[in-house]
């Protein structure tokens, strides 16, 4: 036995089948983890730009007859509910917001922060619920989500807080 296992490493054929039987593992382990890696990139993505779309469908909100009159301001049940429209579609949500077959996310995301800034004066600072200063020049909104992802390769859960705002330049 002590012979055969002696020709088997002294020979290249055998050498190479051990090299190729350890290394098989490691690339298996490095694939999944470069899958799961791609697939949190891609959720985190698509939450930002979903949410950078629902902000601006929002910023679209204006009061038309205080617009008339040649005040820009927001009406803050039609910017919310623009925003919840716009999210749903472009995460691909039920109208009950939990997501569908297709959506990058796998739970209902926690809006955790919807602010209509409508003044009193500007430039107004609004520091949002994760500690995030943001300054308005004009009215606007300021919406922050947080979504949770799963890894497929490790199975656990990751949390990806997003953020957006938006204005009506005067």
């Amino acid at each position: 036995m002590k012979n055969l296992l002696k020709s088997f490493i002294k020979d290249n054929r055998g050498v190479m089948l051990i090299v190729l039987l350890l290394t098989i593992p490691f690339i298996w382990l490095l694939l999944g983890i470069t899958l799961d890696g791609t697939n949190a990139r891609y959720a985190a993505t698509s939450t930002k730009t979903a949410l950078n779309r629902a902000v601006k469908a929002a910023v679209l909100a204006l009061d038309e007859d205080r617009l008339a009159q040649g005040n820009t301001v927001l009406d803050p049940a039609w910017a919310r509910s623009n925003f919840n429209d716009v999210l749903k579609i472009n995460l691909k949500l039920n109208p009950d917001f939990t997501p569908t077959g297709q959506s990058p996310i796998l739970e209902a995301p926690e809006i955790l922060d919807f602010y209509v800034c409508q003044g009193p004066g500007f430039p107004h600072n609004y520091n949002s619920v994760l500690g995030i200063s943001y300054t308005f020049y004009d009215p606007g909104v300021l919406a922050v989500v947080k979504v949770i992802h799963k890894y497929t390769f490790t199975g656990r859960e990751q949390e990806i807080y997003v953020y957006s705002a938006a204005e009506v330049k005067n």
